[in-house]
């Protein structure tokens, strides 16, 4: 299994979602060979709620990985929390992680002591100065403008040196989030300007963990996973990223802000050649890819992410819930209150710095969240926001102090 995270790369970044000016092969390649999904949504539009959730499958309330852990910060992922990797290596995986971590940089919250083998990156940010191998810091030598290509070099040996195991590989790029830096080698070759550059520079870094893959003789075994943490932090303006047509970007729990690509590929469990439009979530990784494993989810832990197995298999065209119409629930936060609820077709945003009012959306007819159905539907907006708060009120039941 590989799982591989960019860094605020926004809806529209790639290719096969819209890209015009940026170039992406490889990542395109895995997703006409196997799922692209349209929507996929992280439950926070920062780094630390969003990779908490997706490495222990629970919403950050229930972590409390609530808000933004940065260098100094004295607090990060509690021992008891089970991560994807520490319920992977129960199943005889052997597991590491390279690149950006973002739950916490004292070494007891460090990868090397959740369930990670071995770990080269940066926790938090981009300063080479906190370069990580294990839980020390590591006397490597490298520039900024390397450190992408560092990460694949290290993520191509982790898959060369695990021999008759199954393995897990956690691939945590810190691009295309700011500063932008990009090797020599792949400086102005973008129309997309640095920050194109940037991006194609991950594709190929892509492309040749999927090359270690074949030429290791484990690609038509291997699951492999890739998303963004969030969209696209706007505000850095050309050294942004593109939603496309969806409204906003990071920090907002409009769709820009939590709508990112989703690609799946692996021969064996994923009938691929399909764009799948139902809507899942960051949440449901963990129970897939556990279960995939031949494990189970904790009985102490509720879980509100869905086993995807199904859906990668082709056995299953709908994800049931319930929310509007039959279709799913899914709650956004942001710090340690939820802020929207996706209900089937609709979305309720409630107010805060990015809309003065509540709002209501039809996201199948309106994408872009630019009409609101408030006055129209009352009583949906009512019946939305009602179940936002007793979903809200289930998820912090018994919730530690938010971090």
């Amino acid at each position: 299994m590989v799982l591989i995270v960019a860094d605020d790369m926004g809806y529209a970044d790639l290719s096969s979602y819209g890209a015009s000016l940026i170039k992406t092969p490889n990542l395109d390649r895995l997703a006409g060979e196997g799922l692209r999904f349209t929507q996929f949504t992280v439950p926070a539009p920062l780094c630390t709620p969003s990779r908490g959730s997706l490495l222990t499958g629970l919403y950050p309330p229930q972590t409390g990985l609530v808000r933004q852990l940065g260098p100094g910060n004295l607090t990060g992922i509690d021992a008891e929390e089970e991560t994807l990797a520490e319920a992977l290596q129960a199943k005889g995986y052997a597991t590491g992680m390279v690149g950006k971590w973002g739950l916490g940089d004292l070494p007891q919250f460090l990868p090397a002591h959740n369930g990670f083998d071995s770990y080269f990156g940066i926790p938090s940010n981009s300063d080479l100065a906190l370069l990580i191998r294990g839980d020390r810091s590591a006397p490597d030598a490298v520039s900024d403008s390397l450190l992408n290509r560092r990460y694949t070099e290290e993520a191509t040996a982790f898959i060369r040196s695990v021999k008759g195991r199954p393995f897990f590989l956690y691939l945590a790029y810190q691009s295309p989030h700011v500063p932008l830096f990009v090797s020599d080698a792949s400086r102005g070759k973008s129309a997309g300007g640095l920050y194109g550059d940037v991006v194609e520079e991950l594709d190929s870094g892509v492309g040749e963990v999927a090359k270690a893959l074949r030429e290791n003789g484990v690609d038509r075994n291997t699951v492999l996973v890739f998303l963004s943490d969030n969209g696209p932090w706007l505000a850095k303006g050309a050294e942004a990223g593109s939603a496309g047509v969806l409204r906003d970007g990071k920090g907002t729990p409009f769709e820009g802000g939590v709508r990112v690509p989703f690609i799946v590929w692996g021969p064996a469990r994923v009938r691929g050649g399909r764009v799948v439009t139902e809507p899942v979530s960051a949440l449901d990784v963990f129970p897939t890819l556990v279960t995939l494993a031949g494990g189970a989810l904790r009985r102490d832990r509720t879980y509100h992410g869905l086993n995807l197995a199904g859906l990668f298999a082709g056995d299953a065209a709908r994800l049931p819930g319930n929310g509007e119409d039959g279709g799913r629930e899914l709650l956004t936060y942001s710090g340690g209150g939820a802020v929207a609820l996706r209900s089937g077709r609709y979305k309720l945003v409630r107010p805060g710095f990015w809309v003065p009012s509540a709002a209501v959306f039809d996201l199948e007819s309106d994408p872009g969240e630019t009409a609101d159905l408030t006055r129209a539907r009352p009583e949906l907006a009512a019946r939305l926001s009602e179940r936002l708060d007793d979903l809200a009120r289930e998820v912090a039941r018994g919730a530690p102090p938010p971090k």
